[in-house]
Parts: C-alpha cells; sequence; structure tokens
C-alpha cells in the first residue's frame, strides 16, 4: 500500500519539479531579452562540529553503582548550490554503547565515523520544499515546530511514536509558512529495501507563531498507528510550556501513550529546563531538570539530573555533568 503512494509522491514532485524548471527557463529568457549580464551562484560548503563529554552516574536497584564517562562527536556538513537548496551530511561517533544514563546528548554509534545523516533539501515553489535522502530521521522533512522545549539534552521526547522510523531512506513534501500555517507528507523506511513492511507514512500539519504553536502528527505503518497532539506557549516573563501527547496502538501491541509536560527558560546566559512525562513503552515516569550555562562563545557546561521509574518500588537517580564544545 506504501508503495504506492512512494510512487503517486514521486510522480506528484517530479512534475512539479518540471513546471518549476519551466517557469524559470521562461523567466530567464525574459531577462536575457533585457540584458545579458547573468548573476551566478557560487556553491557554498560550511563544516561545524559540536563534542559532549559526559561524566555521570545512576543508583539503581538494579545496576552496580559506578561512573561512567562517554563522548559524542558530530560534524555537520552543509552545502549548497542555489542559495535556495541544501544538501546535509552528519557524521558522528560516540562510546555510549550500553550506558545507565541513556541521555539524548549520548551517541552509541561507537568509536567509527558513520553518516547518520544524508539528505538534499530543494524549493518547488514559493514556501514548497522537498527533501529526500538515504539516511534520515523520522523528523526530517517535516516543517512543524511541536515545542520549546529542548528534548536533545536529557531522557524525555515528546514524538517517541509519531516521528519514530529509525535512520534509513525518505522523501517529503512540506509546505512551509515561517509565521503561520505548515504541512507535511512524508513516506521514509527503518531500512534501505523499502517494502510494505518498513515503511512508514507520516503526516503532520500545525501552526508556529512566534509566542505559540503546536502540531497534530500521524504515523502508519504496517505493524502500528500512532498519533499525536502536541502545542508550546512562550511568554514574555514566564518560562516556556510545552506539552504533548501521543498514542500508538496495532494488531499485536496493546494501546500505550507516550506524554511530555515540560518548561523552559532563558536567562542571561543560561537556560533551564524542567520536565516529567514517560519515557518507556510501559508508559514508566520520568522526572527531569537541566541547565545549560555558558563558559565561553565555543564551550557549556550542562548537568543533567533525573529521576526514573522502574518495576521496582526504589527508582533510578541520575546525574551527569555534560560539557559541549562547538567548533
Amino acid at each position: 500500500m506504501y508503495i504506492k503512494y512512494l510512487i503517486f509522491l514521486l510522480f506528484i514532485l517530479r512534475n512539479l519539479s518540471l513546471l518549476a524548471e519551466t517557469t524559470k527557463f521562461n523567466y530567464k529568457n525574459n531577462e536575457n531579452q533585457k540584458t545579458y549580464s547573468t548573476k551566478k551562484y557560487t556553491p557554498t560548503t560550511k563544516i561545524n562540529g559540536t563534542l559532549f563529554f559526559t561524566l555521570g552516574t545512576v543508583e539503581s536497584p538494579f545496576l552496580k553503582e559506578s561512573f561512567q564517562f562517554s563522548y559524542e562527536n558530530k560534524i555537520k556538513i552543509n552545502s549548497s548550490f542555489n542559495e535556495s537548496d541544501k544538501l546535509l551530511t552528519i557524521i558522528e561517533s560516540g562510546n555510549a554503547i550500553g550506558t545507565p544514563l541513556n541521555l539524548d546528548l549520548q551517541s552509541n554509534k561507537g568509536d567509527n565515523l558513520k553518516i547518520s545523516t544524508l539528505l538534499y533539501q530543494f524549493e518547488l515553489a514559493k514556501n514548497l520544499e522537498v527533501t529526500i535522502g538515504p539516511k534520515m530521521f523520522g523528523y526530517n522533512g517535516l516543517a512543524g515546530k511541536s515545542t520549546a522545549y529542548n528534548e536533545r539534552f536529557a531522557i524525555l521526547d515528546g514524538s517517541n511514536f509519531t516521528t519514530s522510523t529509525g535512520i534509513g531512506p525518505g522523501i517529503g513534501i512540506s509546505k512551509r509558512k515561517y509565521n503561520g500555517f505548515n504541512a507535511s507528507l512524508k513516506l521514509s523506511s527503518n531500512n534501505t529495501t523499502i517494502d510494505n513492511d518498513s515503511t512508514h507514512f507520516i503526516s503532520q500539519v500545525g501552526l508556529t507563531k512566534k509566542k505559540f504553536g503546536g502540531t497534530i502528527t500521524s504515523n502508519f505503518n504496517d505493524h502500528f498507528k500512532a498519533y499525536g497532539l502536541a502545542a508550546f506557549y512562550k511568554p514574555r516573563k514566564l518560562p516556556s510550556f510545552s506539552a504533548s501527547i501521543e498514542q500508538k496502538k496495532g494488531n499485536s501491541i496493546k494501546t500505550i501513550e507516550n506524554w511530555i509536560f515540560a518548561l523552559q527558560k532563558n536567562l542571561n546566559n543560561k537556560k533551564f529546563g524542567l520536565a516529567v512525562g514517560t519515557y518507556n513503552e510501559e508508559e514508566e515516569i520520568c522526572y527531569e531538570a537541566w541547565s545549560e550555562i555558558d563558559t565561553s562563545d565555543n564551550i557549556k557546561l550542562i548537568p543533567v539530573f533525573f529521576i526514573r521509574e522502574n518495576n521496582n518500588q526504589k527508582p533510578d537517580l541520575g546525574f551527569a555533568i555534560n560539557t559541549k564544545i562547538n567548533y
């Protein structure tokens, strides 16, 4: 079923692309009749990296107490060929395999550098964008903004189900308005072999304004269906409020929910975050708090503290000091 959707989407994109090229050709011809001068865009490439050092520990009835010291290194390569497109390559390594901290800022890709993201974005028309690539996460290619809370640091994630597709090929089209409504359609796979078993069909509609916004997202797969609703509000003096709830159900799995409620405040050269929500498919609760402190233009300290429920009366207690280096 999803293969038919993919063929249909490719047909639409091809026709839209041909239409856009024809429009550009006619426009250039008209301009050439007025002047012989042409303005050429020089392709550009920007490279930047982010390095995390993480030192932390977890006190748990299931684990022997000890300290863990891990790293994550990401190199982002952004290239543009006509100023309105982007070729993104992310090369990643990290040695946090099997760490009990399980923080989002940790990587388990291994010590060898690996490409974790590879995609190309281009405009078909004004505010109409296409994203295609052989290595994409579920959120790549979606135009909506679901939260004002940084879910990159600690444990909780408000879109565990609706944008959960693994890493694989994908193609999507989105109508983006930077101060208004947006909509996205995407087909992606968690395997290089694209078939009905591995394909995900994601749809999203959203509203993004300066002080508030949200999204409605769905993710259909042969094994499950997931729906999610998210919203955020950023008052002038108070912390931002973000909340989301998802539901996932399938033929062979019970109906489960994932939710998060989060606060975040920026104050001078510091950011503070506080959140509560579910963190696994057993719907167990996690409480997390973190702060991001600027020590220089390129170095930040990020302490993270969390309380994580488990199937024991005594919860997990975790703490980590993270150093973020931009280069």
